[in-house]
């Protein structure tokens, strides 16, 4: 799954969009999943309900990796998960500000804005 996601990179940014002409951050989710004939709800908040939630021990490449980026406590952004580190998680993820990109749980922003991490197997 992480390889298809990485075949998004560079996408820009568009709200909604779910295609290589522009894409949110779970828009990219859904697209990779739908390869994969997975069905997921579409918004973030929502795919943050689905799936297994993980302890940091457990965490593993293609997990799916939750934000509340808001200020509220909702979570509003997700990305996948790309690399696992003792103290730092890589992943793919679609921003605002530069499209599809890989980030790290050390840069400040997404450590303080970090929420969960969750499994989806199968079919929803």
């Amino acid at each position: 799954m992480v390889y298809n996601a990485m075949t998004f990179m560079g996408v820009r940014y568009h709200g909604g969009g779910t295609t290589t002409a522009g894409m949110d951050c779970s828009g990219m989710v859904t697209a990779v999943f739908n390869i994969f004939e997975i069905k997921l709800p579409r918004s973030s908040n929502d795919m943050a309900k689905v799936g297994q939630k993980l302890d940091r021990k457990d965490i593993r490449v293609g997990d799916l990796i939750f934000f509340r980026t808001n200020g509220r406590s909702v979570i509003n952004h997700v990305g996948m998960v790309t690399e696992v580190n003792d103290d730092e998680i890589k992943f793919i993820h679609s921003s605002t500000q530069s499209g599809v990109i890989i980030s790290s749980t050390k840069e400040p922003y997404y450590q303080r804005t970090f929420a969960q991490v969750n499994r989806v197997t199968g079919t929803l």
